[in-house]
């Protein structure tokens, strides 16, 4: 084939499809613009705001090619789209970059509001923590200094007597 015909852009690999994207491609402009790169699916959801459910379920659903991860090869397979591909599906979802764009400043809003309530929740514990330190209680257990007994009762035989230190109050009987 000459270098300026229309090829098929095929990776290899499977996807539910088949092993094509079926997108034609000037071999001039394959790599040129991003169009045809390859996206992850967390990438996808990621830097798109897709859902699983807009790659999988959505229709059409759309292809991708199986590739080991990169990282460890032990690691589960990593689902790879075309980039124009999942552009078009971000646009049926959001509607325009403009929706697209304040969902993610929302997002990020949520974040930063969600990490300051985070680092407000540490600096209270550590306050509650100092101060606790700070503050210790006494030991010491307190001794009722009681004063003269009053008599409540005479029938009853019932007296009382205040301590004179917190004012406690200890009624009893004589037998």
């Amino acid at each position: 084939m000459a270098a300026g015909s229309w090829t098929r852009a095929a990776w290899g690999g499977s996807g539910p499809a088949g092993s094509m994207f079926t997108v034609q491609v000037w071999r001039g402009d394959r790599d040129s613009g991003g169009q045809h790169q390859l996206v992850s699916r967390s990438e996808a959801k990621q830097n798109f705001l897709l859902k699983d459910c807009d790659l999988d379920e959505r229709q059409p659903p759309l292809r991708f090619v199986l590739r080991k991860n990169p990282h460890n090869p032990r690691w589960g397979d990593m689902k790879l789209y075309l980039r124009a591909q999942v552009q078009r599906r971000c646009m049926e979802v959001h509607g325009s970059e403009e929706a697209l764009a304040e969902t993610k400043e929302a997002r990020q809003e949520n974040k930063e509001a969600q990490a300051q309530k985070r680092f407000n929740k540490k600096v209270k514990e550590l306050r509650r923590a100092v101060r606790s330190s700070v503050w210790t209680k006494a030991s010491q257990v307190h001794q009722h200094q009681y004063g003269p007994e009053e008599l409540v009762d005479l029938d009853l035989d019932q007296y009382q007597k205040a301590c004179s230190t917190c004012g406690h109050t200890l009624s009893y009987e004589k037998m």
